[in-house]
């Protein structure tokens, strides 16, 4: 009996090892199964072991020679010595491509901005037509009667403040005109005012007069938290499928 249970001791570890050989384990991003060239975010205050932060630096391809076979120069370097990895601060990264109804995006192509100037090109279509409306106008007018002097003439010249009067009789020049004493409505004559203008055209310039706005930038990007992004630089090597 103690022979048995000796021998059944000594393999148990060894059957628990092999069984653990046996387990295919996934990789996970960042982790020690990680693939070399995957990212993944972190909220440490650094990035895990074998990986570094996506920053845009520029790498010696003799230091990481597995990662620089798989990104190559798409993001920087002169792909003899020295090679670029992604740039993801600030940034969010999407698929690459064209989807329904996008714009297309080659792979490694950085775009996009968080605030944008508002552009003529860029304004809805639009006009600066005016309409003039004047107080008052449009009726009938308005009746005027025609004032004359009952008093002889005194004078020949038709200036201001004088009015029709008795003419003299005599050489020329003929006086017809008073200060307007003793004035009488004329009979048989009356006068009136047009209806008056109901409408017209008012000239705006394009500016529209005073310029107003101080053509700052507008912000266009959503609600984002910033964290850390790390690249696996030295992990297992994606096999090709």
């Amino acid at each position: 009996m103690i022979v048995k249970k000796t021998t059944i001791f000594c393999f148990l570890p060894t059957l628990a090892f092999a069984g653990m050989l046996g387990t295919s384990q996934p990789a996970s991003a960042c982790g020690e199964e990680a693939y070399t060239g995957e990212t993944c975010i972190t909220a440490a205050s650094y990035c895990p072991h074998n990986t570094v932060e996506a920053s845009g630096q520029i790498l010696a391809i003799n230091d990481y020679q597995a990662l620089y076979s798989l990104v190559g120069c798409t993001f920087g370097g002169d792909c003899k010595t020295s090679f670029g990895i992604p740039d993801l601060r600030g940034r969010a990264p999407v698929s690459y491509g064209q989807g329904p109804g996008l714009y297309p995006h080659p792979f490694g192509q950085y775009y996009g901005t968080e605030a944008i100037t508002q552009t003529i090109d860029q304004m809805p279509a639009h006009n600066h037509d005016a309409t003039f409306t004047p107080n008052g106008g449009g009726g009938g007018g308005t009746g005027a009667s025609v004032m004359v002097s009952q008093d002889p003439a005194t004078t020949d010249s038709p200036a201001g403040g004088k009015y029709l009067a008795k003419a003299t009789t005599g050489l020329a020049p003929i006086k017809i005109y008073n200060n307007g004493t003793n004035l009488t409505e004329l009979e048989g004559v009356s006068g009136g005012g047009g209806g008056g203008s109901t409408g017209g055209t008012v000239t705006v310039g394009v500016t529209g007069g005073t310029e107003t706005g101080g053509t700052q930038p507008m912000e266009v990007a959503g609600p984002r938290l910033a964290m850390r992004y790390c690249i696996v630089t030295n992990g297992l090597y994606p096999p090709h499928p």
